[in-house]
């Protein structure tokens, strides 16, 4: 079978950063870190594991960072304990083909998504697991390195094969259409981010970015808390459509210099102008939610944000420069981050809300997914995932052949 996969090779990189100051596409081709490359299918590893045969993988801008091996080596993710090869496709939908003779809680047939990604105590079985792996954040797991998994021949969603430590899936609800559920990961993502800063009733929250994420994200402040007044900042007409359908009460468009005015008229807070083109607002948003993660987006959300407020950072940078942070300690802002999804927080599992609201139609996904592609076309999906603005490009989908 064919995968698509990233090798942590140092050569493979350097090579990548010269070649693609030359071609844009270099990370596509040969010899990039990056690779849709014949390897073995997959076999489950031991009794507590199971195969699935993958339908469909939406792609992720991590997966571009990936790919495009878009990384400071300075930064904290660069030094976490990794694998060599590192299988690509995470929202992914497939159906169980085969399973260990330990496994119970899943049979063939079932429809299933990938929740747990990243190793963790999980797949490493590792038994007391640590803190976070007990509190359900197996995404902030203190044991990597610790121990090695059975296999990293795992697969992913970017191949028609793959397999799971049985606690990795989420069962897919029968209620749920195959694009409903190729969109579950990201939902997820979103109702996390949401949680880690609910909303109160009459707050006005802003939302930073309406690629996928922001848009999911803007449906789930409505779905969670619907007296809250949503705002969101487009890039491209085509978004802004989008996030109004999904529950923006106002939609902001155009430079970061133009939003102070909009923002202090939307939220009265008052606008002021330092020396050298500084530019602050007293007042400013309740919440807001950083879809985009960039130092542009972190700075202006920093200043956007009324003392005292709050800020979600769900937008990934793999190279973080410069930003100004007085506003925390100034107006003593509480700053968080979110890394995916939690299994289960206070009663409160990231999956199984992200299933109901799309079964209860909370979050209407219709419209999100705008382009799909054959896997074999990879290569096009990319080039388009690139050029968002030309294309009018939200969530693109690839397919395996059935």
């Amino acid at each position: 079978m064919k995968a698509l996969y990233v090798e942590n090779n140092v050569l493979k990189i350097l090579l990548l950063s010269i070649t693609s100051k030359i071609f844009k596409y270099a990370a596509l081709y040969p010899p990039a870190p990056a690779r849709y490359a014949e390897v073995g299918e997959p076999q489950i590893p031991g009794p507590n594991w199971i195969k699935i045969k993958n339908k469909s993988c939406g792609l992720c801008g991590t997966d571009i960072h990936l790919i495009f091996m878009d990384m400071d080596p300075k930064i904290f993710p660069a030094a976490t304990p990794g694998i060599y090869r590192k299988y690509l496709g995470h929202e992914m939908i497939g159906e169980v083909v085969e399973t260990g003779s330990n496994v119970n809680n899943y049979q063939k047939g079932d429809r299933v998504c990938l929740r747990i990604d990243w190793p963790s105590c999980f797949q490493m079985e590792i038994n007391p697991m640590c803190r976070q792996c007990q509190a359900g954040n197996y995404m902030l797991c203190e044991n990597l390195g610790k121990k090695t998994p059975p296999t990293e021949h795992t697969g992913a969603g970017f191949a028609p094969y793959m397999i799971m430590h049985h606690t990795q899936p989420f069962k897919i609800p029968d209620a749920l259409t195959d694009d409903e559920a190729v969109l579950l990961e990201p939902t997820a993502v979103a109702v996390h981010g949401v949680l880690k800063q609910k909303p109160k009733p009459g707050d006005k929250v802003l939302v930073i970015g309406c690629g996928t994420i922001g848009l999911l994200i803007i449906s789930a402040v409505k779905a969670i808390e619907p007296q809250a007044e949503i705002i969101a900042i487009a890039r491209y007409d085509f978004q802004s459509r989008i996030a109004k359908k999904m529950g923006a009460n106002d939609v902001f468009m155009g430079s970061d210099s133009d939003m102070y005015e909009k923002i202090s008229a939307k939220t009265d807070a008052r606008y002021h102008k330092g020396y050298f083109g500084n530019k602050i607002l007293l007042g400013g948003f309740d919440v807001v939610y950083d879809s985009i993660g960039n130092n542009s987006s972190i700075n202006n959300a920093l200043r956007w944000t009324r003392a005292g407020g709050n800020i979600v950072i769900l937008g990934i940078n793999f190279r973080p420069g410069k930003i100004d942070y007085s506003p925390l300690w100034h107006q003593e802002i509480n700053l968080t981050g979110t890394n995916c999804h939690i299994v289960n927080k206070n009663g409160e599992d990231s999956f199984e809300l992200a299933a109901n609201f799309l079964a209860e139609k909370k979050i209407d996904a219709q419209g999100i997914i705008t382009h799909r592609f054959p896997m074999d076309n990879y290569r096009d999906a990319v080039k388009t995932f690139l050029a968002k603005g030309k294309h009018g490009a939200i969530k693109i989908v690839l397919d395996h052949h059935q």
